[in-house]
């Protein structure tokens, strides 16, 4: 297992991190922490569509991908570069659901007629995509879903509800899930859709974090119509999409390995930095023991996202592995929230408004949505079950 990069690859990093260095603020501390207000997240927004578009200019959003879908027909190692410096530095307008699961999903599973309508606007960056699978009553347990989606002549009709979907108020498209034959077992009655958020009879009610961030929605389908053209996949065969999505969501593992990478980064420094008792708070014991442990952390975080990807491009199984990423990267951030927080004290309280904040306040945004990393995407609790019936052969429970 080799998992250095070629002289061509470094030299499209190199490429990458020049182009980021132009378009990105010259104090920017990355999306999560300049997300705190309505006003900082609308601005936040309007700034990654300007790099998402520049971005589709230059055939980087998924520059794996076939050239007739918008792609540049390169190598896995260079989506997994770029993805590593996009999220490295917390770039917005690169968003997960739109390039890391919408997209390839109607890649690999769409018609060749969706193909043509859907995927090369994601190529270009003229589209975002949000994921309907959360329901009030069906978050762990996707497979118990009730929005239903009943057909008709040339469409099918959605009644029901959705919650907690992500930047659905600014997405263009949902890939969406249903349930179209309540008799079959209910993982066997599922139908995904691709839905126009334009549609009438579609509602939107904002959802506010506790970090302050307004970016999650409840879904409200009202009689919304659907084409029959734009069933993505067979009827009822849903489960196999949901499947895939899970797989490629769980990727998102590595990814906040590689943010909190930035935010370990900027700790360290504080420490060198800052002095308390006449020294240095890097000379404490008990915080270089902290920091030690939290760069054994991220290191373990980085090498099996790395293998994670080498095993991805040699089209092995990769389930079991993400799953284990997924749990690993919500414990990191979490560990490095509540590091950061004791190693600041009392100024770990303070946001970006008040003239003491470290950080601008990253911080404390930071932890009051640290509990969040391990439910999103799905709970740790069924990716370690996943984990122990997959990966080590124990019996189901």
């Amino acid at each position: 297992m080799d998992y250095r990069f070629t002289e061509e690859e470094e030299a499209f990093r190199k490429e990458v991190r020049g182009f980021l260095q132009e378009v990105l603020p010259p104090d920017w501390l990355g999306v999560d922490q300049d997300m705190n207000s309505q006003n900082e997240f609308e601005e936040v927004y309007q700034l990654g569509l300007k790099i998402r578009r520049r971005l589709g200019a230059k055939g980087w959003l998924e520059i794996s991908w076939p050239k007739e879908y918008g792609g540049q027909g390169a190598s896995m190692s260079k989506q997994l570069i770029l993805e590593e410096e996009l999220y490295y530095l917390g770039v917005p307008g690169y968003d997960q659901p739109t390039f890391g699961v919408c997209g390839p999903i109607i890649v690999q599973l769409g018609t060749e007629e969706q193909k043509r309508r859907f995927v090369l606007p994601v190529a270009r960056g003229e589209v975002k995509w949000a994921v309907g699978m959360s329901e009030p009553g069906a978050g762990s347990d996707f497979a118990s879903l009730q929005l239903r989606a009943e057909e008709d002549k040339d469409c099918f009709i959605l009644n029901g509800q959705k919650a907690w979907q992500s930047g659905c108020h600014m997405s263009d498209w949902c890939m969406l899930y249903a349930r179209t034959d309540p008799d079959l077992p209910k993982n066997r009655g599922i139908s995904t859709f691709l839905v126009d958020l334009k549609s009438p009879g579609i509602t939107m009610r904002r959802v506010v974090f506790m970090s302050g961030v307004p970016a999650a929605n409840e879904v409200f389908y009202e009689n919304v119509r659907v084409p029959k053209e734009n069933l993505l996949g067979e009827k009822n065969g849903g489960w196999r999409v949901a499947t895939l999505s899970f797989a490629l969501d769980r990727f998102c593992g590595f990814q906040e390995i590689l943010r909190g990478k930035r935010d370990f980064e900027w700790l360290v420094q504080y420490c060198q930095e800052t002095h308390a008792n006449g020294q240095p708070l890097a000379r404490d014991p008990l915080i270089r023991n902290r920091l030690a442990e939290m760069a054994m952390e991220i290191e373990v975080g980085c090498n099996l996202g790395h293998r994670l990807s080498w095993m991805a491009t040699r089209d092995m199984d990769v389930a079991t592995e993400s799953c284990q990423l997924k749990v690993l990267g919500a414990s990191v951030l979490q560990h490095l929230a509540n590091q950061g927080m004791q190693i600041f004290g009392i100024y770990g309280q303070l946001d970006e408004k008040s003239k003491w904040a470290r950080l601008k306040g990253r911080i404390k945004h930071m932890y009051l949505g640290s509990p969040g990393w391990s439910i999103g995407g799905g709970t740790s609790e069924v990716s370690k079950n996943f984990v122990a019936a997959v990966g080590l052969g124990l019996p189901r429970v």
